[in-house]
This record gives C-alpha cells, structure tokens and sequence, in this order.
C-alpha cells in the first residue's frame, strides 16, 4: 500500500444512523445492480433487485439519515438493472439495462423530480449511424447539456430464445455516443474522436473531472476506470472533451486491484475515489487461460470475489493512493453491483452484493448504508453575536454541512477604559469575583440616616432612601455618539505557537432564550451577518455622515459604519417561532421572511458634562471619548471556550491555557464527554471588555479552517439588552413591526427607536455593498413596542443582496436612563426588488 504523507487527510467511514425503519415501506429491500444519484442533500435510488428485478424508487435524505417513497406518476420506466443513470438539475434520465435475465433494453425514460412523474422520451437517431443497441453495464455521465454513452455488455445471438439465459452469448462494447438533451426531442449523435480508444468492456467507470474548475483555465474530462472484458480491467482512460482525443495518462503510485462493478466520484482535492467492486479471488487458479464468456456461471462465482478497498487517484498529479484501514477501523462489508453518489465531498455507499447463497440460488446483498468523508469540513460562517450581557457573549454561525462538531475559540481583545469610573468598578468588581478562591465582599443595608457601627474593614454600605430603593451615586451624561473606538491591530492568527496541552474537555450546551427558551438555529441557512473587506489588523475609522432630510416622516441621522465593525445574526423561518432576543419571526405570507441580528453594542458613560446628541441612536461597539484600553499583545492568545454540536454557544467563560491545536480529531469529537485536564482553569467573561471569536469546523478527517474573525463587547451593568421576538408584517400601510420588551432592564424602557438601512448616497446603483457599511435613519422613536413603517418611507430603503434573497434592514434599540442597548438586526426577505437596485 501507498505511504500516506502527513499533510495527506485519510478518508473516513462512518455508518449511517437510519431514522425511518419504523414507517412501513419507507426502507428499500437490499439489492444489487441499482443506480443513484443525489439531487442537493436527497439521493435517489432506483431498479436493481436480489429476488427478481423492481422497478422501485426510493429517496434517502442525508441531512435527517431517513428514507422515504415519494408517489410517482406517468409512464414509470420499466423495473432495470445495471442501467444508466444521470441527473440534470432536477431531471432524472434512465437508460437501457437488464430488464429480465438475458433480456436488454435501449429505451430513454424521463423523471421530473420536482413532480415525481415519469415520461418516455424518444430522441432522435444519429445522423451518422444507428442509435445504441440494448446494453447493461454502460457508463451514463452528464456533462452539461449532453450525456455521454461508453461502453457495456449487448446479446450476441441473433435469435435470443434459441438460448438459455445461462448460456446466453453476450459482446462487449466500446462504442461512444453523446445525447444532447438541449434538443427537443433529444438528439443521439456520434463523435468522431482521435487516440486510441479504451477496448470493450462493462461495469466499468466514467465521471467528469472539470481540471482548473472556475477558472478560464477549465478544460473537461470523462474519467474511465475499470470494468470487465473476459476478466477484470484496472487501466485508467481519459478523453479530452473540447478536442475529443482518448489518452491512457502515464500514473504513478500503487493502484487498486483490477476489479468491475464497482462505483467511482470525484471528491474533494480532485481526487476520484474507487470503492468496492468484483475483483479475481487469487485463491482459483484453476482454468486460468480459459476466457469467462466460455465458463459456467458457477465456476465464475468460484473466481470472482467481492472487495471493499478503497483508492483514491489524484488527477492532478496522475498517482494513485491505495488506503489500507487499521485494525478495528470501521469500513463497509466487501460489495459488488452498489451505488454511490456523492453529497458535500461525502462519499455514500447503498447495499450490494457481498456473495452467492446457492441454497437459494441468490445473492447476498448488503442492507446498509456509509458514508465516507472525504475532506475536512468547509470554515463555517462568521460568529455573529445573538445577545450580549454584562457577563456573557450569546453566539451564533452558520454551519457547515459536513462537520460533526465546531471548536469556538476566544481572544481578549480590548478592555475598558481605565477613566471610565462605572466600567473600571465593573471590571475590578467582576475580576475580584472572578478570581479563585476570592473572597466575596460584606454588604450592609442600613436605613437612611442611620449610622454605621462596628463595620468590617472593607464592608460595603448601601443606604436605604425609602423601603425597597437604592441610593444610586448619580453618573455622568450617557450621550449617543456616532464615533467608534478605533480597532487596535490584531495579532496574526496562529503567530503565537504555545507548547502542546491536553485537549480541553468541555461539556456541551445550549443557549438559553427568554422565558427559559433555547436558542435554535434558523432554517434558511443563510449568513446574515455583515462582512468585513479591511484585512485583520488594519485600522478601521468610522466615516460619519451629516443628518440630511430624506423625508419629513423621518428623523435623520446617517451613519456609514466601520468597514470591519462587528455584527451579528440570527435566522428564522416565516413559519418558526422567535426563541432568542435576536431571532425575529416573519408573519407576512410564506415566501416573506424575517431574519434577525443582535449587534454587538454597549452604551458607555463619557465625560460629565458631556452634551446628549440631538438625535441619539443605538451604538454598535462601545462608545466613549477615550480609547479603550488595549490588551497587551503578548495576552493576545487565543483559547477554547468549548466544542458544540450545532451554530449556538452561549461563552460565558472560556479555558486556560491554550487547547493542542494538533489534537487528534478523536479526541477533540470525543471532548464533550470528559473532563477538563489538570492544569486547565475557567477565566469568565469581564463587563466593558471586547472579545474575538473564531470557529472550526471538525468531523472525522480533523479540524477545518478558522471562519472570519469577528469581535464582540459585553455590555456594562445597567443599560438595557436587545428587544426581543420581533415580527414583521406585511400591511396595507407598509411594513408592521412588533417586539417585546429585553429580558435584561426590560422594565424602565424611556424609548424604543427602529432604524431603516438605506444605501449611502456616493454608492453606486449597480454595485451591491456590504452591510456593514450601510447608513441607517431612524423611522420611530416612542416607548410602545410597534410601529408602522409606510410605504413613503420603505421606497427609501436599500434591498441588501448579501444573502441568499434581497431583503430590507431594520435595526431596533432599547433605552433606559443611562442610555441605548444593542440593537437587533432583522433582514425582512423579499420575493423582488425594485429597479435601479444591485443585485
């Protein structure tokens, strides 16, 4: 076997975890010379069979690991095995096969799956010669608008019923034929090529490999492999689709083992993985020189034996990588006559043949289904910020289809300033707590007037102005300032190398939402949250811009924001309740949706005296006339705060020292279920202090890259959180909100003020801009959670095309007596846009 390098990712196996053997019908009978293939996450089985041939379809569903049997209409294509099988967006395409033992067909039958009704379509023959003869065991591959036909087995009697099925004499094929399925009808033609062709053969492999995929370098290539002509084949083809020449490419490498029936995709790195298949049992050496067309089937059932090794061919390179699994590893039983489709660079394997049973005269099929990660899971979106707190940073990302886990990490970023006096007794009060073994304070309540005898030294005094109230020192003016902090540079990710620790251990958990609620992840899958085009580490100053009148209905203050400020996002269908201050739930009709953002956001105290702002809007980073203070580079590191399950983590502390960034991915997937190492200690999240969050993605290959870096603040004690549960409905006026209250300081609210994104006016019609860098202009300000936003003012508005829909974008902001709290994001998902706006 090859020696795999380091930096080479062994693929993995795993076994799926059927959820659906319990609806009646649902789970298809084991079987052999069955197609599939996938449609998005959905993987569409069909023919084949073990005790006779069906004519069955079934659909597997590899996001819920279950089966179901959709109702099929129209001209159902004849029940087929060893057929060919393609699939164009949502169109399904059935070409010839075994119909019945000896028996071959060269119909074209059509699935519409968005309707899951059948058709027989009757393309058009060439113009150069006749269409194909009946086969099995030809390769089907689509490429474009045009299938491409090699190959595979036909009769060779020219009256079949003067033969037994057994006995019956058969020819291998290497003609090639393209259907161009652009036409209507379709059109059979037959390429003239140039090289030397591969040689007749069946239950062989064909894909399409796209060499510099993107670029205009791409060039396309059918990818042959394998099959069966007398005896197994291991030679390796390619055809050059733009100049039609055939070439048998010089590889290197230990290759697989000869083998037909077998099943071939192209993964991920431009790798064409090989799995299982019929390969010669070495131990049958008898009628060596004798050819299989002359044999009795049950001689050939002694020499054939079923595999289930894997190899992968790299076609940049040209070298083959033959993976050896280790003891114990898990792998699929040895197949023949399977199925598999590829789905996110997973590698899916449905039942097959593992042998002859001649008591009754069948084979034995496989009932399971595996799949093979091929490659580390994609960098998952950037962590957007749900909720913000005094001492706790709710997060949410968006997923990444293959990854089983995700490792969040944190790095202390910046902390408050030093002058600022309600932050600084935050921070040291908060630090004191915090600190092991601290010794928490004596607190005495006495009445107004009251003297104080016998304090303990160090005892804190708070005096009663009447039953139930505080005596509260009064602060500073809290003004509404459109200037951000400067960010400070930011230390390189992965430019500080600390020596290997034990992986931290941290038990999974969930978000909570108000009322006890979980934070859930939304449905639509989209990554909400803003961008940043400032590369890390450079300074990003806010551009802030006059008020100018847009319309009397509306009080103006524009703000352009920081290329690289935070933000954050959450998402919900329009059917999905609201569970977190940050999810916002469309109630307009269903092709209407809401999706919400908390932004990163906390009101600081400024200078006394300082004036408030004509017209104050909700901060997005901790706003203040000094610069907060920064956090010593050399403290810049970067550690866990856990490993989770889905996009939601509630950081409220995170773990020191830093976690082994060279763990084996079995340990980091097994870390919810241990314990924390010796030495590993909790460090909580401090008031006023801003913190960078990145995330990874892990699944059985090991960690994927770190997602884009965001940065996030916690708030300090007293200002009010995020309004939560936000509905948009659409109305004969225009657009109504709703929200309730935030959890936090929820219950003295002086204002509620909703903000409308409207496109910078020196930004160009045609050009779609972040969203980040959007102006906002308030539309309301009142204490009562609604409001009317009417179509006058929604022409105003600027359609955000960053997502997967174009959507218009509300912020909305709570206020108490020391000022505005976050503010929650909501992208209201629109069907169109109007004209003049970028798509």
């Amino acid at each position: 076997m090859a020696t795999l390098s380091t930096s080479q990712v062994k693929p993995k196996w795993r076994k799926t975890a059927d959820t659906s053997s319990g609806v009646s019908g649902s789970m298809p009978r084991p079987r052999h010379g069955h197609k599939c293939v996938s449609i998005k996450e959905l993987i569409i089985v069909f023919g084949g069979g073990n005790e006779g041939i069906v004519d069955e379809l079934h659909v597997f569903n590899t996001a819920q690991n279950a089966w179901f049997v959709p109702q099929c209409k129209g001209e159902t294509a004849p029940g087929c095995a060893a057929f060919g099988f393609a699939v164009e967006n949502t169109r399904l395409l059935v070409h010839g096969g075994m119909i019945e033992y000896g028996k071959y067909s060269g119909d074209l039958y059509e699935l519409q799956a968005t309707k899951w009704e059948w058709k027989k379509l009757r393309p058009k023959p060439p113009r150069n010669g006749p269409p194909p003869c009946p086969r099995l065991g030809h390769s089907f591959t689509l490429v474009g608008k045009k299938i491409y036909l090699f190959g595979g087995l036909c009769n060779a009697a020219p009256d079949p019923k003067s033969h037994t099925a057994r006995f019956m004499p058969f020819r291998y094929l290497n003609d090639l034929y393209v259907l161009d399925i652009s036409k209507n009808p379709h059109q059979w033609e037959i390429p003239e090529t140039t090289g030397t062709p591969p040689g007749p053969r069946e239950s062989h492999t064909a894909v399409l490999w796209k060499k510099n995929e993107g670029t205009p370098e791409q060039k396309e290539f059918l990818v042959l492999y394998g099959g069966m002509m007398g005896s197994r084949l291991g030679d390796l083809w390619m055809l050059d689709l733009e100049s039609m020449a055939w070439q048998k490419p010089i590889v290197s490498g230990v290759p697989p083992v000869p083998r037909s029936l077998h099943t071939a995709v192209i993964g991920a790195g431009n790798k064409m993985f090989i799995f299982g298949g019929w390969i010669r049992d070495e131990r049958a050496k008898s009628n060596e020189n004798v050819a299989d067309t002359e044999k009795d089937l049950s001689v050939l059932q002694k020499e054939w034996m079923c595999t289930n090794s894997l190899g992968a061919f790299d076609l940049e390179k040209l070298h083959w990588d033959s993976y050896k699994y280790d003891e114990g590893e898990a792998a699929p039983e040895p197949r023949a006559g399977h199925c598999a489709a590829i789905v996110h660079n997973r590698m899916y394997v449905w039942s097959g043949r593992d042998g002859y049973k001649k008591s009754v005269d069948a084979q034995v099929c496989c009932p399971d289904m595996w799949f093979l990660e091929t490659a580390k899971p994609a960098a998952p979106g950037k962590v957007q910020l749900l909720r913000a707190s005094t001492n706790s940073l709710d997060v949410h990302w968006v997923t990444t289809l293959t990854a089983d886990t995700y490792h969040l990490q944190i790095q202390v970023y910046e902390s408050p300033p030093a002058s600022n006096p309600a932050a600084a007794a935050a921070l040291a009060a908060a630090k004191a707590a915090a600190a092991p073994g601290a010794k928490q304070p004596t607190v005495l309540t006495v009445p107004a007037g009251a003297a104080v005898k016998n304090a303990p030294t160090g005892a804190q005094v708070v005096t009663l102005m009447k039953p139930g109230a505080l005596q509260l020192t009064p602060g500073p003016a809290v003004p509404a300032t459109t200037a951000t902090p400067t960010k400070p540079s930011a230390t390189p990710s992965g430019a500080l190398k600390l020596p290997k620790q034990p992986v931290l251990v941290v038990p999974e958990a969930k978000a909570a939402g108000p009322a006890g609620q979980d934070v859930k992840d939304g449905t639509t899958g989209e990554n909400e949250g803003a961008k940043s085009d400032t590369p890390e580490g450079d300074d990003a100053g806010p551009a802030v811009k006059e008020p100018v009148a847009i319309s009397g209905a509306m009080k103006e203050e524009a703000r352009e924001k920081s290329a690289d400020e935070p933000a954050a996002a959450a998402t919900a269908t329009a059917t999905a309740p609201a569970t977190a201050a940050a999810t916002a739930t469309a109630t307009a009709p269903a092709t209407t949706t809401a999706t919400a953002a908390a932004t990163a956001t906390v009101a600081a105290t400024a200078e006394s005296g300082s004036a408030v702002a004509a017209t104050e809007k909700p901060a997005t980073v901790a706003e203040t006339k000094e610069k907060p203070k920064e956090v010593d580079q050399t403290t810049k590191q970067w550690y866990t705060v856990g490993y989770f399950t889905d996009g939601n983590a509630p950081v409220a502390n995170y773990y020191v020292p830093l976690v082994d960034d060279d763990a084996k991915p079995e340990a980091l997937l097994a870390a919810a279920t241990s314990v924390l190492p010796a030495g590993v200690t909790k460090h909580l999240l401090l008031p006023g202090t801003a913190y960078k969050f990145r995330v990874a993605g892990i699944n059985m290959c090991g960690r994927g890259p770190w997602s884009e870096m965001s940065a996030f603040k916690t708030c300090l004690p007293g200002f009010p959180g995020a309004p939560s549960n936000i509905k948009i409905t659409k109305c004969p006026e225009g657009a109504l909100l709703t929200w309730e209250p935030p959890t936090n300081h929820g219950d003295n609210i002086s204002e509620y003020a909703v903000y409308l994104a409207t496109k910078p006016t020196n930004a160009k019609p045609e050009i779609s801009i972040p969203t980040n860098q959007l102006s906002f202009v308030k539309v309301y300000d009142n204490p009562i959670p609604t409001c009317t936003i009417t179509h006058d003012n929604l022409r105003y508005a600027y359609y955000d095309t960053n997502g997967q829909k174009p959507a218009i974008i509300f912020r909305i902001a709570a206020k108490n007596e020391k000022g505005y709290g976050p503010a929650t994001q909501v992208r209201w998902l629109q069907d169109t846009m109007p004209a003049g706006q970028a798509r």
